[in-house]
């Protein structure tokens, strides 16, 4: 606690030491005394606790003074800054007016300046386009007059062709009228040969239209045509499964039918042999008993009970044939026996019930 800092702190400035020498030698003469005894008393860490609070305390309240401090001379400062910026408003509005007439004085300035530009470049573009359009009225004098040198040349001629022509023709207009004449008669051929090109060209078009179109047609026809083989062959080929499913299904049919009636065969026997070496009376196989899953059933509970018995009454056939003292020739007898009979020992339930009945 005595090297805690003050979150209001100023940089670079130390927080001075709560006294804490004081009260050392005295912590120090306590625990002299203390240090012979084994468990230290109630009293002794209750008087430790106290002086810690006390140096807690002190420092807290030094470092209050310290924040009062601080806080003053934050509250100096804020004050000095408002009387500056007190002073600096005032300046500003004092000059303010200043400035705004020199901004206004600028500004007109500027618009006359930027006025008298405009025009100057707007005279400069008229001068421009006006010494342009001159340049090009002089042009068009130059080719009119160089125009009507050369038809001053065709005009001499068509002078001479009238005065020596006999066919009628006394003006110039004649030759120019019949000129037109035969121009617009050419123009008609031209024009009617033009027609003539385009309903050909229009002929050759739908011509080259109609082959595409019914080479088109024939390409769809065709691929039809592949698509309905194709068609046909995964017809044919499902056709095919599904024989084959059929007659798969059959074969599974046959088979399960016909180890339904090899089981069901088997039943019968060994039911009869039962009933056949049973004490009591059985009531015999009925064919009624076939589609019967719970009369198969009680067959075959009946079948199981009486094969346990029969293997009950051969174990006990065992042992006592065991107990009984060997008879002269009865082993070899029984060594033959066990050799003839010692490969049939294995098999399922139903077999060796058989063997038993």
């Amino acid at each position: 606690m005595a090297s805690t800092a003050f979150i209001t702190a100023v940089p670079g400035q130390k927080a001075a030491p709560p006294k804490k020498k004081e009260y050392q030698d005295e912590i120090n003469e306590l625990e002299a005394l203390v240090s012979g005894v084994t468990q230290t008393s109630q009293s002794t860490l209750l008087l430790k606790k106290k002086k810690e609070m006390r140096e807690v305390s002190e420092a807290l309240a030094f470092m209050k003074q310290q924040y009062l401090e601080r806080m003053k001379a934050c509250d100096e400062n804020h004050l000095t800054f408002e009387r500056r910026q007190m002073d600096m408003k005032e300046q500003v509005i004092k000059f303010e007016k200043f400035i705004q007439e020199n901004d206004a004085k600028r500004q007109r300035a500027e618009m006359r300046a930027k006025d008298e530009r405009r025009k100057g470049e707007a005279k400069v573009e008229e001068i421009k386009v006006l010494t342009k359009e001159l340049e090009e009225a002089e042009r068009e004098r130059e080719k009119l007059q160089d125009e009507l040198n050369r038809l001053n040349r065709y005009k001499e001629f068509l002078d001479d062709t009238v005065e020596k022509t006999d066919e009628g023709i006394e003006q110039i207009e004649d030759i120019l009228n019949r000129l037109k004449t035969l121009e617009g008669a050419n123009l008609d051929l031209q024009s009617q040969v033009e027609h003539n090109d385009a309903d050909m060209d229009d002929i050759r078009n739908q011509l080259q239209t109609f082959r595409m179109e019914t080479q088109n047609h024939i390409l769809v026809q065709n691929s039809k045509v592949h698509q309905y083989q194709n068609e046909l062959e995964r017809l044919k080929a499902t056709s095919k499964m599904g024989r084959d499913n059929e007659e798969a299904k059959l074969d599974r049919v046959k088979d399960v039918n016909r180890e339904t009636g090899q089981i069901i065969m088997a039943i019968r026997n060994l039911y009869a042999r039962c009933c056949a070496s049973h004490r009591t009376k059985m009531p015999p196989f009925n064919e009624k008993w076939v589609g019967n899953a719970g009369q198969l059933d009680r067959c075959l509970t009946f079948i199981n009970e009486r094969i346990v018995d029969l293997m009950e009454v051969k174990e006990g056939h065992e042992l006592m044939m065991q107990e009984l003292p060997p008879i002269p020739g009865a082993a070899s007898t029984a060594k033959t026996r066990q050799g003839k009979g010692g490969g049939r020992e294995t098999g399922n339930g139903l077999q060796q019930g058989s063997a038993f009945l």
